[in-house]
């Protein structure tokens, strides 16, 4: 096999490669079922506002 081929090779089935991989990522982040546990991971990084009320307190 020589280098053109591979290169060939890669240039065509490259780009089919990271399109599937486009579509399975576009499915899963728009499936409306997923919509609750994206919600709960979205807001598991954010401080409760009662919580961020009282730190902020707490500096001044």
């Amino acid at each position: 096999m020589t280098h053109d081929t591979l290169v060939l090779i890669a240039k065509v089935f490259g780009p089919i490669w990271m399109g599937g991989f486009m579509l399975i990522v576009l499915i899963r982040a728009y499936n409306p079922r997923r919509r609750a546990e994206q919600e709960r991971i979205a807001r598991s990084i954010l401080p409760d506002t009662d919580e961020a009320d009282s730190a902020a307190e707490a500096r001044q």
